[in-house]
């Protein structure tokens, strides 16, 4: 395989070649693979002709013998005016697909060529308003002859049972997920793995994709969750603020917290690890008042007292660094929808990032745009900074990443290589699916009741808006991130701090 462990010793040789220092602020790095540093790009074979489906990208096939993908929004809704989703033919949320991966050590990949693995899986259609696109984002779980779940390593990732197949279709650069994901990954102890691939279902090219390291369980997971440790009553836990109708579909259990019950998450927080087998209704209740005991130490006068307050329950610099990469993209669902804490057992609470498709403006007229604190005053960071330490080791923090991972330098350099990488399959992609872009769900009305299309741009011009996006972005941070001090301060904390 083309994948090989790399130590850390050539990881810190790449890292110092892209002109950054390894896993800054870290004692101990852990190597990010970079699919378009480590892969080369696209050659043309001299084998075959143009009528030959051709790319150095992984290629996903999938045949669902004749089902029609479930998880598609059926016009219906239920007593709680939330949508209702089509089943598969046996009425259950999962349709019995094959699905093969062709991923050459050589180099192209082509549609007759050897797959590296063939394995059935249950599949069907994911997200929340992107399962409305024609481009539709899709969830795998590979299954063994027993229907028992099988672990496989796809594209050079950890071997896991579960993948998202991310299909960017309002981000026309292609890169968001990619990019954030992996710069997260650079900084944070843990963030998805993901690799590109195209894909065809059916037959049907269905264009670039994201394979993507779902945030689950799993026996080769990269959380340590399942470990035990010594004094702990339950396993580690994965925890997601969503909105309740993805419950439904992929959370095992809704939890009653604090924070919904004060209204102050616009979604609900429920279990995603352990899943249904293993969460017995008495563990959940467990980690209910676990949960429970952390906010309430944040949304009490004790909030930033030394022996209840919130440090004694979550890994502060992952709180900060979560912040600040959210906070530099404007990923406004941050802290109500798309949002994940993990414990791992004996640890404190973590987060981990998911789903920059929105990010970065991608919304008409700015609305979430270059000027502004947007994710400050959301979720628990609307307490966390009313702590004047918090604030000063946000700052310090972020002036700190401005020198290495989000320098202008290095994040204009990252989308310039793999926008060149990726190569003929951008225009793949368009070509596929330009004539979709102009449907009303890909536009917005602002407040003046103009129609704003979310996608008036060509790739090009898309990655170029991306970039220059980011610049005045950081721009107006540098010039604002001392103004974070103002919300720890005592006199707009005074009736916090009896």
């Amino acid at each position: 395989m083309k994948y090989k462990i790399i130590g850390i010793a050539a990881a810190a040789v790449v890292i110092l070649a892209a002109c950054i220092a390894a896993n800054v602020g870290k004692d101990d790095p852990v190597y990010r693979y970079h699919q378009h540093r480590e892969e080369p790009g696209y050659a043309p074979c001299s084998t075959h002709g143009d009528d030959v489906f051709c790319s150095h990208l992984p290629l996903v096939i999938i045949d669902t013998k004749g089902s029609a993908v479930p998880g598609v929004e059926s016009g219906e809704f239920d007593i709680f005016d939330e949508s209702v989703y089509t089943k598969a033919d046996d009425g259950t949320d999962y349709a019995k697909v094959n699905i093969s991966v062709i991923d050459n050590e050589s180099g192209n990949n082509h549609l007759s060529d050897e797959p590296d693995f063939t394995t059935e899986s249950l599949f069907r259609v994911r997200g929340h308003s992107s399962r409305r696109f024609e481009k539709a984002p899709y969830l795998m779980k590979f299954i063994d002859e027993s229907g028992a779940d099988r672990e496989i390593s796809v594209m050079g990732m950890a071997p896991h049972h579960e993948w998202a197949l991310s299909g960017p279709y309002l981000d026309k650069t292609l890169l968001r997920n990619y990019l954030w994901y992996n710069l997260s990954g650079d900084i944070m102890e843990y963030s998805p793995n993901v690799r590109f691939c195209e894909v065809f279902l059916n037959g049907d090219y269905r264009g670039v994709y994201l394979m993507t390291e779902t945030i689950s369980e799993g026996e080769n997971c990269r959380l340590e969750l399942k470990t035990i440790v010594k004094g702990e009553t339950f396993t580690g836990y994965l925890l997601r603020v969503d909105r309740p109708v993805e419950a439904d579909l992929e959370t095992t259990r809704d939890i009653n917290v604090l924070s919904e019950r004060l209204q102050i998450t616009g979604g609900d927080v429920a279990v995603r690890y352990p899943g249904k087998t293993k969460l017995t209704p008495s563990l959940a209740k467990e980690i209910e008042l676990d949960f429970s005991k952390f906010e309430k130490s944040i949304y009490s006068y004790d909030y930033d007292n030394e022996n209840y307050g919130y440090q004694n329950w979550i890994d502060v610099d992952n709180f900060i660094d979560y912040y600040i990469i959210n906070e530099f993209t404007s990923n406004a669902d941050v802290g109500n929808f798309s949002t994940y804490l993990y414990k791992e057992p004996g640890d404190k609470y973590k987060m981990c990032v998911w789903d920059f498709n929105n990010a970065c403006n991608n919304f008409p007229n700015d609305i979430y745009g270059r000027a502004g604190f947007f994710v400050a005053e959301s979720g628990y960071y609307n307490m966390l900074f009313k702590d004047e330490a918090f604030c000063e080791k946000v700052i310090e923090r972020y002036k700190e990443l401005r020198k290495t991972y989000l320098s202008d330098q290095n994040i204009t350099n990252y989308i310039d290589e793999a926008n060149a990488w990726l190569g003929p399959a951008v225009a793949r992609n368009y070509d596929r699916w330009k004539n979709a872009f102009d449907t009303d769900m890909l536009s917005l009305e602002t407040d003046g009741a103009e129609v704003v299309n979310r996608n008036q741009y060509t790739p090009e011009q898309a990655v170029g808006v991306l970039k220059g996006w980011l610049t005045e972005r950081g721009a107006w941070l540098d010039q604002n991130i001392d103004v974070l001090r103002f919300f720890g301060h005592p006199s707009n904390t005074k009736r916090w701090n009896p």
